[in-house]
């Protein structure tokens, strides 16, 4: 279990070619890239990002999934492969940057109602993505998100039944979003869960840097090392919530410790 920073805790500041040596002087070398835009997962993009990432580990790869994901699930036929296309160039960056996971989203919930899924169906679909992720050399893996189809534990249950290659990531902030206690879906999990993603929230739920919201991070690594959960932990946090890198990197110490602290 490695520690490490999203790229997407520099959106609107930072752009995400000009990341690289800001973690690497943040003395930080595990990395979740986010791509935020479809220039970003072009090929001469991702290309030009090699030299920039030089020695640093990218674990995985996450688009900006709400653009593209929903419509690989489209009943119509050409919208399906439209969106296979940006599916495969994400899959692509994953391998050019030499990354293990592809962070998946998925379909999003349109309406306030009830959803009823045919698991089997859905599962045939992941199924044939994950074969799609696995052809070029990476694994599919399933982020929760409250608005979307995977925005509890329940779902995960069911889903990975039918997906044996599936991973899964949680987000702590779509969890406290959802109202859900982030071990529930360390539970549904079970031995899928590859990365976490770390963020702070307040009792309004907006959200703030680990050490500056209210989640009891003790209780929680405590909770993942109880189970023997082996994911990678990524300090994700949203650039509105700090004024300076300073802050951010005072942020990424603070979990570093507690993780070391709850580990002995």
């Amino acid at each position: 279990m490695k520690l490490g920073i999203s790229t997407s805790s520099f959106f609107n500041r930072i752009n995400t070619e000009s990341s690289f040596d800001i973690i690497r002087q943040m003395h930080i070398d595990n990395l979740l890239v986010s791509l935020t835009t479809f220039s970003e997962y072009e090929r001469r993009f991702v290309d030009a990002l090699i030299p920039r990432k030089g020695n640093l580990g990218v674990l995985a790869v996450r688009p900006e999934g709400g653009q593209f994901e929903p419509e690989l699930f489209s009943t119509n036929a050409r919208v399906r492969a439209d969106a296979e296309v940006f599916f495969k160039k994400v899959c692509a960056a994953c391998q050019t940057l030499g990354a293990r996971y592809y962070v998946f989203t998925g379909p999003v919930r349109l309406k306030r109602r009830n959803y009823e899924f045919d698991f089997v169906r859905l599962g045939d679909r992941i199924n044939q993505l994950c074969e799609i992720a696995r052809s070029f050399g990476i694994v599919l893996c399933y982020q929760n998100l409250f608005y979307s189809y995977a925005n509890e534990p329940d779902f995960f249950r069911n889903i990975i039944k039918h997906c044996p290659p599936l991973m899964c990531a949680l987000d702590l902030k779509h969890a406290a979003l959802s109202g859900i206690e982030p071990i529930k879906f360390i539970e549904a999990f079970a031995d899928r869960t590859a990365i976490i993603q770390l963020c702070d929230m307040k009792k309004d739920l907006t959200t703030a840097l680990p050490g500056e919201g209210k989640f009891n991070f003790d209780k929680f690594f405590a909770e993942l090392l109880k189970r023997k959960v082996s994911a990678n932990l990524m300090l994700e946090a949203n650039s509105r919530d700090y004024q300076d890198l300073n802050a951010l990197k005072s942020s990424y110490d603070y979990i570093a410790a507690l993780w070391m602290r709850a580990k002995g």
